[in-house]
């Protein structure tokens, strides 16, 4: 009978045992998802809800009623014996079973790096835990100073979880946990009470504290380390795509730059043409009537009046021939001034109106194909030490933007391009227009690099985009929407009258969010 009553006992308790263990693991696996099961505070909840909590009760259920089948509670009532069996079951798991989770979790290639100081800090913590659970257990010490020791429990596994995350504060509990069992088991250390039953139920109130506050604080600073990591993944990530987005303005901006000077020279072809053809033309009469008067001279034909009317007609071819010669030079040396100034990118002293001069004069094959007049303004005799090519690109792409946007309905208009100085010694350049004005809805983006609202005819929204980086970037000054309306529009760009030595790069000047006035 003896033997079929602990069959009829260990056959329950042993269902009891594996059954709740089966359904807890079954059931946390669901809850996860699949993932890390103490990766937060919710997955923390889980594992307490589930396997603290559920599966010990309903395993602890079983096996006291097993007791109580075969009659085997003795004089224990059932309710001190479950409760007894639940605390010792919970307490198992609770600090056994994060550590196995954990562990396994860092030999996947998780957790803190294993470099010399972390090795250095990992020994003094063992260290301290060895201290503090000898103080607890040594009889010899006064009380006093053993049940000072209490609080060092708390301070090493606030330690590790601070320090060495869950996983730390896992194996510090089981280590505290392991050494406190066989001294309260002994009858000695803090915890040893007049019973059994009251000397375990005061360890393991000690151990719930201690491994919940460890696992709890691990799992926050688990967190912070991950949305750390996270941050930094994802700054790099973002300042990967920013090198790369400004690698792709600077080429924009460089392959602009090339078709603006390729535009120049085209034009500047086109319009030193006109003052040679009219030079052509006067040196071939010359040279018709030249022939006439040798053949009147050869055959002795020549009259007075003849001589008279050839004389007539050389003064006016050399006039003519001046005149256009003359013309074409001025715009050749305008434009060698423009185009080594866009080439040359170093700081040298100029006059600020004249230099305007030569870059309006370059713009006259564009300005040609348009009813438009554009004018210089402003005063004489303004010397500047700045980059003459920032400056030529500043009012190029002023005034192309004048000429494209602000006459839409095809009426002819005026550009005025103003320079002036402040009484800080600051220099302003305007460029205005008497146009229809910026839309409102628009006025904000101006400055954005690749807006255009004429994609569709080839724009490509950097014009007004060059013109602040050259400002901001080159001659270290401001470019702002001065007014826009239905009389028209004004650009202001201020900038000291020497750049600075080093100029901002051109489309970093972009971080700086350009806003117009």
């Amino acid at each position: 009978m003896a033997a079929t009553g602990q069959v009829g006992f260990a056959l329950p308790a042993a269902v009891g045992s594996a059954l709740p263990a089966l359904a807890s693991v079954w059931l946390l696996r669901r809850l996860s998802g699949g993932g890390p099961l103490l990766d937060d505070l919710g997955g923390l909840a889980k594992f307490f809800l589930v396997a603290v909590l559920a599966a010990t009760t309903l395993g602890a259920g079983v096996g006291v009623a097993a007791l109580a089948a075969n009659g085997m509670l003795g004089e224990a009532g059932p309710l001190s014996v479950w409760l007894v069996w639940w605390l010792g079951d919970a307490m198992g798991v609770l600090v056994v079973a994060p550590p196995l989770l954990l562990l396994s979790g860092l030999r996947g290639g998780a957790g803190v790096g294993a470099s010399w100081y972390r090795v250095a800090e990992a020994l003094l913590l063992a260290t301290g835990v060895a201290l503090t659970l000898a103080l607890l257990s040594t009889e010899a010490l006064p009380p006093w100073l053993r049940e000072a020791a209490r609080p060092l429990m708390f301070l090493m596994v606030l330690w590790s979880a601070l320090r060495f995350g869950q996983a730390g504060a896992a194996v510090t509990v089981l280590s505290i946990a392991a050494a406190l069992v066989v001294v309260t088991a002994a009858g000695q250390g803090p915890f040893a009470r007049g019973s059994f039953q009251a000397s375990f139920a005061m360890l393991h109130a000690a151990l719930f504290a201690l491994s919940t506050t460890g696992l709890a604080l691990g799992t926050v600073v688990a967190g912070q380390r991950r949305a750390a990591a996270a941050e930094r993944l994802a700054r790099e990530q973002a300042e990967r795509a920013l090198a790369r987005l400004r690698a792709t303005q600077d080429g924009l901006v460089r392959a602009e730059k090339m078709a603006s000077l390729g535009r120049l020279v085209a034009g500047i072809t086109h319009e030193v043409a006109t003052p040679i053809g009219s030079a052509l033309a006067a040196a071939t009469r010359l040279g018709e009537e030249t022939g006439h008067m040798a053949t009147a001279l050869a055959t002795g034909t020549l009259r007075r009046d003849q001589t008279k009317d050839y004389l007539d007609a050389t003064a006016q071819a050399a006039r003519i021939l001046q005149a256009n010669m003359e013309r074409a030079a001025r715009l050749v040396e305008s434009f060698k001034h423009v185009a080594v100034d866009r080439a040359r990118q170093d700081r040298r002293r100029v006059e600020l109106r004249g230099h305007v001069e030569e870059v309006v004069i370059s713009l006259r094959p564009q300005i040609r194909k348009t009813p438009h007049l554009v004018l210089v303004e402003g005063a004489f005799r303004l010397e500047v030490d700045i980059f003459p090519d920032a400056v030529a690109q500043l009012v190029s792409n002023l005034v192309g933007n004048a000429l494209r946007h602000a006459f839409p309905d095809g009426r002819s208009g005026t550009i005025t391009v103003t320079v002036d100085s402040r009484p800080d010694g600051w220099v302003e350049l305007r460029v205005s227009d008497d146009g229809q004005g910026i839309p409102p809805a628009l006025r904000d983006r101006v400055f954005e690099p690749f807006f255009t609202t004429q994609r569709d005819d080839g724009g490509s929204g950097l014009g007004l985009y060059m013109a602040y980086t050259q400002v901001a970037g080159r001659l270290g000054g401001t470019l702002a929407l001065e007014r826009t309306g239905p009389d028209g529009t004004t650009f202001l760009a201020c900038f000291p009258p020497e750049s600075p030595d080093r100029p901002a790069n051109e489309t970093a000047t972009a971080d700086r969010e350009p806003q117009p006035a």
